[in-house]
């Protein structure tokens, strides 16, 4: 893994010399510039998967008359289930792609954090941060940045509730697939912030910045994506 870790110092090392050029010779820079491009290339995977569930929602009618239809025979239900995600060229597990890919990527960032030869300059230094150090729960101004982890991990599962088409409409009943969908999200939405506020106060700021800047991208994105989707939606229905 010697040459994984290596790659990734190397291309830390390019942006930093990128940042420097542009007057802003910190390597907490060159990790926001290396997160924006992670997002950026993973961005069709994250297409696909919201695109994915746009379809999985607009599928729910026909999913809830075979279940109701094979309610009695959940072998022959799944078989028909599968065949309609084959008609309609849905993948159930689109989904789970671009978590599949970020997990790699996010560990390998975390090795080379944990070893890169920074130096012991200034360029280690970014808005008052040393990015090699884990500042633990000690009462400081470093808290602020585990709390932005948390805020930014609230805000982007807020967004994703919120333009989700899953969303129910106050007042409707729900059946009991839909009732526990929603409290898992509920669960996400509380549980998730303090989660990430831990993993930051725990590893290095370099990470911490990381992981914020890649919360914000994603809102951004998740924002994007849903209206693109619902324009497309709305142009077809046209059509």
């Amino acid at each position: 893994m010697d040459i994984v870790y290596q790659g990734m110092a190397a291309i830390l090392k390019w942006l930093f010399d990128l940042s420097s050029m542009i007057g802003l010779p910190y390597w907490g820079m060159a990790i926001i510039i290396f997160t924006i491009i992670i997002k950026i290339v993973l961005y069709p995977l994250t297409w696909k998967q919201m695109q994915s569930m746009r379809k999985m929602t607009d599928l729910q009618p026909k999913m809830k008359v075979l279940q109701k239809k094979y309610a009695n025979d959940k072998q022959k239900m799944n078989q028909k289930i599968m065949e309609l995600y084959s008609e309609e060229k849905v993948n159930p597990y689109s989904g789970c792609l671009p978590i599949l890919v970020q997990l790699p990527i996010l560990w390998i960032f975390y090795r080379t954090l944990a070893n890169f030869p920074y130096g012991n300059d200034a360029s280690v230094w970014f808005l008052g941060f040393n990015i090699t150090v884990a500042y633990g729960f000690q009462l400081s101004y470093h808290l602020i940045l585990p709390i932005l982890a948390g805020v930014t991990s609230f805000l982007m599962t807020k967004v994703s509730m919120a333009t989700s088409p899953n969303k129910s409409q106050p007042g409707a009943k729900k059946d009991t697939a839909e009732a526990t969908a929603e409290q898992t999200q509920k669960m996400m939405l509380y549980v998730m912030p303090f989660f990430m506020a831990y993993i930051v106060i725990t590893l290095p700021s370099g990470l911490g910045f990381y992981l914020i800047t890649m919360n914000i991208v994603s809102i951004l994105q998740t924002v994007y994506i849903n209206k693109k989707l619902s324009a497309e939606k709305k142009e077809a229905s046209v059509d």
